[in-house]
């Protein structure tokens, strides 16, 4: 096994906070458009669609510096701040709303996703939920999240990694489907 380099998220990402309520109003959600990733939008590693909001392309150009690229990591700064949504192809492009905080990683020792499989484990759930402020709900900012303990091996061991990772997540996902249909196939017959 190779040596583990440690760190913290902060030393090798760029972490902003999404634009707040004066940048962009209810008013400015449209039918269709560049989708804005709010809080609720988070889910298990995903973008969730279903009932995501849209803003115009003028708003999109006018919230530029918000534009989520392949590979970026999205975080609720309130509420569920142990989820946190990577962004793949199909997600290249959209927006990082108002209560969330995007994560970019500014090194080529690090394979990015291997950074937010290594994310998702309940270790780093923990860790976040017992640094946050607040007494009612856990919330997040860019000082927080920047100290989130971080540790990797060399960029080949990472992307044999996340090569296993993916496999494993295909196969769940599989199988959620194939339970899914046994379960509607089930309710049919009733």
């Amino acid at each position: 096994m190779s040596k583990w380099t440690y760190t913290t998220l902060g030393k090798i990402s760029e972490i902003i906070t999404g634009p707040f309520g004066s940048q962009l109003h209810q008013s400015d959600y449209v039918e269709q458009g560049i989708p804005i990733v709010m809080p609720q939008d988070i889910d298990n590693r995903k973008v969730n669609y279903v009932s995501i909001k849209y803003v115009s392309n003028e708003d999109a150009t006018r919230l530029e510096k918000y534009k989520t690229a392949i590979n970026d990591i999205l975080y609720a700064r309130r509420g569920n701040i142990e989820k946190h949504a990577f962004i793949r192809q199909k997600d290249n492009g959209v927006l990082c709303g108002t209560g969330c905080l995007r994560v970019r990683i500014t090194t080529s020792e690090v394979e990015p996703e291997f950074i937010s499989f290594f994310l998702n484990r309940l270790e780093t759930g923990r860790w976040l939920v017992t640094h946050a402020v607040g007494t009612n709900m856990p919330n997040l900012n860019t000082d927080i999240l920047s100290e989130v303990p971080i540790a990797y091996p060399l960029l080949e061991e990472q992307r044999k990694i996340v090569q296993a990772l993916n496999s494993l997540d295909k196969k769940i996902t599989l199988n959620n489907a194939i339970n899914d249909n046994l379960e509607h196939q089930s309710l049919m017959v009733a």
